[in-house]
């Protein structure tokens, strides 16, 4: 599969001039700052803006061609949407709610409860939506997503509400799923970007930056912080051995840190 975005323009005050052209497969990042234009580009994508001018092309299929007046509809690309809030229906229970998308499948590859499993709710799916903590809903929301099996999967933000544990699994879990099915991947971590993603697409206000790699787009990316373990404390000596996750910060002999325990503002909701 392969994806072809030439799309410029205005949005507001924003203005767009972004060009990409990659193979189509694992899983993709979008990196930037706030207000660089990511969510509008996914947002085109999938078919729930039109504000740009230019072209997308999906493995081949126009979706828009502006000079050609061509704006293929959301409901007819077969492109999944995880947004940052989880938009469940809140008159149906979990259960229904992926049913609901289910039907939606032409050929499905997950069933309800592998991916109630999967995504560490099995206990829920009986439970009316509203009645779920803000990280419950969004792992619901990706399984919705992932249900109506999509051709290509857009994530604006998906593991924001999840504690560190979440997370991780949900990360572990993406990165299988993007064997099956490409995915487009939006987060302000530098850590989930760098574990699930390549190649990642760096972008600057409205344009493409830089692709690469993580070794190639590294000194484009912001210091970033890390979760470690305590393997060892002692306190006479004044001494701490941590294990850290895969992507934490890189250190130097007789580098100062600040060190937080049991760091809630960064661990998120459950």
């Amino acid at each position: 599969m392969s994806l072809h975005i030439d799309l410029h323009g205005r949005l507001g005050d924003f203005v767009f001039n972004f060009e990409l052209d990659l193979p189509l497969r694992g899983a993709i990042g979008f990196f930037g700052p706030s207000g660089v234009g990511k969510t509008s580009i996914l947002r085109v994508l999938c078919g729930l803006e039109d504000g740009l001018k230019g072209t997308v092309v999906v493995n081949d299929e126009v979706l828009q061609d502006s000079r050609n007046n061509l704006f293929v509809a959301a409901d007819k690309r077969n492109i999944g949407m995880v947004f940052q809030d989880s938009r469940l229906f809140p008159h149906l229970t979990v259960r229904e709610n992926l049913q609901l998308a289910l039907r939606q499948a032409k050929h499905p590859i997950f069933g309800i409860d592998e991916l109630a499993k999967e995504c560490a709710f099995s206990e829920l799916l009986e439970q009316p939506a509203p009645s779920l903590s803000a990280g419950q809903r969004q792992r619901v929301a990706i399984a919705r997503a992932l249900i109506a099996a999509p051709r290509l999967l857009l994530m604006d933000e998906p593991l924001a509400a999840l504690d560190v544990d979440s997370r991780q699994k949900i990360l572990g879990f993406l990165q299988r799923v993007s064997h099956k099915l490409p995915i487009i991947f939006i987060s302000h971590s530098v850590a989930e970007t760098l574990h699930l993603c390549d190649p990642i697409v760096v972008m600057a206000p409205g344009r493409v930056e830089q692709v690469g790699n993580a070794q190639q787009v590294d000194h484009l990316l912001p210091r970033r912080r890390g979760i470690g373990t305590v393997v060892n404390f002692d306190a006479e000596r004044g001494e701490i051995t941590l294990k850290l996750d895969d992507y934490a910060p890189d250190f130097a002999p007789d580098q100062v840190v600040g060190l937080v325990s049991q760091p809630n503002w960064l661990l998120g909701r459950e």
